[in-house]
């Protein structure tokens, strides 16, 4: 038996008037996960847990199977371990943004999606400005970086409270910065970034081209080096990990599977996603479950982007699943499909209502639902209200 997980970032939303109460589950033209809905059962997973933010980290951590409770302790650490960095018990990771700010707010919190050439400059030349022995800012991808401080536990630096940017669009800067005992190692480090930052050529050229220049970094996702169980100890299974991102990427290498990487995966609209479909194909090969994420449909929640949430749950249903489900016709496979979060248009940012799922594949009797949606989901009575119960569900263990 192979079994496929499909992620589709902050896919579920909220009904829009715009769309005369429907979601973009409910517009957007998706025959394959359609078909598999009529052949298989839907139902409702709460993957952020009471007291949680709900962050794309939680989320991820329980529809991998693993309690947040038990295993959170920040998204910095978590893509540092992409990226190889090896954290130390005292060390803390930082998810470092390249934000656009204006006039005192935070405008963009990815810069308008600046490039990777661009992002790896502009780390590196902040690095030279404001690294020290004992920090270390660290290029990622795009706008998405880290900043690692060494011994940084002694100072309490993971108490504080920290603002995910893309929460906070449009809003006072001022107001959103970390308080609290030695918030000010924090605090200066963002201020000073500003003052580096404006005078860089990089930032000059992206204004005159009508740009969102990277003038400031955000930081925040603090957190230590956190200690989890192999998915083969958990579930005894061997499996492997598709994501542009570094989060997801950092997760299934704590846990020991296998990080596919595909060529033109960008986390954005633009996206590979055939590449990631044929990665996963060939991954199954040789492993029994794939993880595969995708970005682009929390990208375009974020950005407030109807028309390209539905374009892009699309071709994730297109270029993913029906790719997929073709490849593996000859084979006996369990497939999921769930978003991680609610990320929706009117509310431009995550929230933490349960989300539909769809299971189908070998073993699955129909349950006699017409499509895949948040309001079939809600006709279903399969609910499960902690997230890591519903991988133990679908494995069947």
């Amino acid at each position: 038996m192979k079994y496929i997980i499909i992620v589709p970032d902050g896919a579920s939303d909220h009904p829009i008037d715009i769309l005369k109460g429907k979601t973009p589950l409910e517009v957007a033209e998706t025959p394959f996960i359609d078909s598999l809905a009529k052949k298989g059962v839907l139902g409702r997973v709460k993957t952020v847990p009471r007291g949680f933010t709900p962050s794309s980290d939680v989320a991820n951590l329980s529809l991998l199977g693993y309690d947040p409770g038990l295993y959170y302790t920040g998204r910095g650490p978590l893509e540092a371990a992409n990226l190889g960095i090896d954290l130390k018990e005292e060390d803390l990771a930082f998810r470092c943004n390249l934000i656009t700010e204006s006039e005192g707010k935070l405008l963009d919190y990815s810069s308008g999606h600046i490039t990777n050439k661009e992002a790896k400059i502009l780390m590196e030349y902040i690095n030279k400005e404001l690294g020290k022995d004992n920090i270390q800012f660290v290029f990622g991808t795009s706008y998405r970086n880290l900043m690692i401080i060494k011994g940084g536990r002694k100072l309490g630096l993971e108490k504080l409270k920290y603002f995910a940017p893309h929460d906070i669009m449009g809003q006072s800067i001022s107001r959103y910065l970390p308080r609290g005992k030695n918030s000010q190692v924090i605090t200066d480090l963002i201020n000073k970034s500003k003052e580096i930052l404006y005078r860089h050529e990089i930032n000059k050229v992206r204004v005159d081209l009508g740009e969102s220049p990277a003038n400031m970094i955000w930081l925040w996702g603090c957190g230590l080096k956190p200690s989890m169980p192999s998915f083969k100890e958990k579930f005894g299974l061997t499996g492997a990990v598709i994501s542009a991102v570094d989060l997801i990427k950092g997760i299934g290498k704590i846990i020991g599977l296998k990080i596919i990487e595909v060529e033109g995966a960008n986390g954005y609209y633009d996206t590979n996603y055939k590449g990631k479909a044929q990665g996963a194909l060939e991954a199954l090969k040789s492993c029994d479950f794939v993880f595969v994420h995708i970005e682009a449909t929390d990208e375009a929640g974020h950005n407030q982007d109807l028309r390209m949430k539905i374009a892009c749950l699309e071709r994730i249903d297109k270029m993913i699943v029906g790719t997929i489900i073709n490849g593996l016709k000859d084979e006996d496979y369990k497939i999921l499909i769930t978003p991680d979060h609610p990320t929706p248009i009117a509310k431009r940012t995550h929230t933490d209502e349960p989300v539909p799922f769809l299971i189908a594949g070998s073993g699955i009797e129909c349950g006699g639902f017409s499509s895949y949606s948040e309001i079939e989901a809600q006709n279903s009575s399969l609910y499960f209200d902690k997230g890591e119960d519903l991988l133990h569900y679908f494995f069947g263990k």
